[in-house]
């Protein structure tokens, strides 16, 4: 999850700038579409940081 917030966050944000780049769309532009997807990550990752059983449930009942 951590990686996949780093990945579209500048100043580095690899997929952003190829988005960007292919889509021909300014990095501003584009920004104001992720918005809400990186705020619902950014959630989810201090959710999964405050409570790790929320990660660890899963992989227990799923592994025995």
């Amino acid at each position: 999850m951590n990686n996949s917030i780093g990945l579209i966050t500048p100043p580095v944000g690899t997929v952003l700038n190829v988005v960007a780049g292919v889509s021909k769309i300014s990095m501003e532009d584009l920004m104001k579409g992720v918005w809400p997807f990186l705020l619902a990550q950014l959630v989810v990752l201090f959710l999964m940081v405050m409570f790790p059983q929320l990660v660890m449930w899963p992989a227990k009942w799923l592994g025995g």
